[in-house]
Parts: C-alpha cells; structure tokens; sequence
C-alpha cells in the first residue's frame, strides 16, 4: 500500500528537489505536443519549450488575457479566448515555427479585420458565439466543446467536419446549469468526453455521434481532470482530497487519499505519476489482479501546475525535479 513521509523527512527529500530555472511568469497549464509544448500564463503568456529546452524561447501575448483551452495540432497551437466585457470568445491558429507578435500590435501582415482582439500572426482567427471549455486532437483534424451548445470536429483551417449536440444526462439535470466538460479523450475511434460531475460521453470521432454515456460512479468530489493510458487505465483527478483509478468505466474506482488536489499525471508501467496541491505521487497497479499494488505521497513547497518528462512546473513559475523517491518508483 502506498505510505505518506513524515514532515521531518519530507523536508530533507525536498532539499533533494533541483530547481533548474524558470519561465518567467506564473503558469496554469501545459498545451503538450509531440515536438514542442505551451506553457500558458495566468496573465494570457505563452511560451514554446522542450524538453531539451525549458525556457529558451520568447514570451508572447497572443491573446489579451489567458487561454481558456487549447492543444497543439501537428506544427500548429490552436487556443481560445473569452471577452467576458463583449460575451464573445475566439479561437486562433499559431504556427510553432515562427515568434509570435503580440495581440495588438501590428506586423507585416495585414490586419486581420475579423478577430483584432488576436495577434495577427494567426494562421487564422474565428468568432465565436459560445466559449470554448476543452479540446482535443485527432490526428490531423481538432475537436472542441462549447459551454452547453455543441461538440464541434474541425480540420487544421478551421473548415468544420462535423457537430454534435452538447451532451445531456438525465441523471445530471439539476446540475447541469453548473456542470461542464472538463476533458475530451481521443481512443481509438471514439471520443471521450468527461464532466466536472462525472458524466461521460462516447462519441463517434468520424461522424460526431454519441455511441452511449453514463455516469462515474461513487466519486467523493467534482472532476478537474481525466486522462488514460492502454496499460495504466484511467485516472480521474477530482477537486477534493482524493484521485480516482479505473481499469474501465463501468468499473467501481479505487481511490487513494491525497494531500491536496491532482493537478496533471504521466503513465508509467502499470501506473500513474503525478503532480498537485504542494505534493507529488505515485500510483503502481499490480497488472494481474488491476488493484492498487502500491503508492507513495511526497510533500513539495509549492503547487505543481504539471509535467513535462521528469520536470515539474510550479505555480511561482520554477521547474523542479520530481521528488526523489517518486522518480525511483518510476523506473521500477
């Protein structure tokens, strides 16, 4: 079973934590890519890193305020953002391979009439009538959801492929006024689609239409976040002082307890391994049987935004190394 450090141990391990440099602003997410990730700002930054390089490149605004969502489609980043001042949001397509001029200032472009909210580096820009609240890549072409109005297939120049009406449980409907998607998964040929309440949907990624839903069971608290891995299963991070893990959804998760909320996670062999409110963790799953075969908590002085490989991100914007003992499980 998994074991939490004492306080005295758990500041000695953290002395062990390296810190390696920065990114210069205070982070709320990575938009991950196969070559190059995003690192989004509270304040509307983006930033281009690596694994190899964590900060070399430009900050860049192009937006006037933070991202809403985003994800990163083959060479390109396509993010959203709302203008509560106006109740419009837009949605903009950023080439990786190219620095970025900030939302407001011109360039040798010409100004895009349509979307003058967003940098004029974009690719292109589009309007739109609801915000934007989770993406997701398939393959070539982006799936995006808008708050209680659709689920809507896209290809890499924004020329619509399909939409879906926004999904409804019967079983949620006197919380849907507060409920949300939180995450789109893409498996198979199957979309994935979770809310803050625990509701799924299974949707047809070639023609946009639900195949079956349902409901989480027996969750303790709301759902921030749900990723999954073919041999680690699923992970439900949830808002409170616990993290979910299903072999499959129908199945009754195995909960652990935990310091604070789970804020991202990575797979590793038979498990998961994440970072949150002030700890990291890890979660090994005995392949055999799929129950929980062992686990450990170890405390960190910051929050933990995300990861990127073994690196964590904080929220002061510092990247440091994954607590000692949980990179050791790891590579078990």
């Amino acid at each position: 079973m998994y074991s939490i450090p004492q306080p005295h141990l758990q500041a000695l391990e953290l002395l062990g934590n390296g810190m390696v440099g920065g990114v210069g602003f205070s982070p709320i997410r990575i938009d991950k890519g196969s070559s190059y990730s995003l690192v989004i700002g509270s304040d509307g930054e983006t930033l281009k890193v690596t694994l190899d390089d964590l900060g070399g490149h430009e900050i860049s605004f192009p937006f006037p305020g933070p991202s809403s969502c985003g994800a990163i489609i083959s060479d390109r980043w396509i993010g959203s953002w709302a203008n509560l001042a106006i109740r419009k949001a837009f949605m903009g397509s950023f080439p990786l391979d190219e620095n970025w001029a900030d939302a407001g200032e011109q360039t040798e472009k010409e100004e895009d009439v349509e979307s003058p909210y967003i940098s004029n580096t974009a690719v292109w820009t589009r309007e739109l009538q609801s915000e934007p609240i989770a993406m997701c890549n398939v393959g070539e072409n982006l799936v995006f959801s808008c708050l209680r109005t659709g689920i809507y297939m896209i290809d890499s120049e924004a020329r619509e492929i399909w939409r879906s009406p926004y999904p409804v449980w019967r079983e949620l409907e006197d919380v849907a006024h507060i409920d949300s998607i939180v995450s789109m998964i893409h498996i198979g040929d199957e979309l994935y689609c979770f809310t803050s309440s625990g509701g799924f949907s299974i949707i047809s990624d070639s023609r946009g239409i639900e195949k079956s839903n349902g409901i989480l069971p027996n969750l303790p608290g709301k759902v921030h976040k749900v990723m999954y891995n073919e041999i680690s299963g699923w992970i439900i991070m949830l808002h409170g002082r616990n993290v979910a893990f299903l072999s499959d959804l129908f199945a009754k998760p195995e909960l652990m307890r935990v310091p604070g909320p789970v804020l991202d996670a990575i797979p590793v062999s038979g498990g998961w391994v994440w970072t949150g409110w002030r700890h990291d963790g890890i979660m090994r799953r005995e392949l055999s049987s799929g129950e929980i075969a062992d686990g450990e908590i170890c405390a960190r002085d910051e929050i933990g935004v995300s990861l990127l490989g073994e690196k964590v991100l904080t929220n002061s914007g510092t990247w440091a190394d994954l607590a000692q003992s949980i990179k050791s499980k790891a590579k078990e």
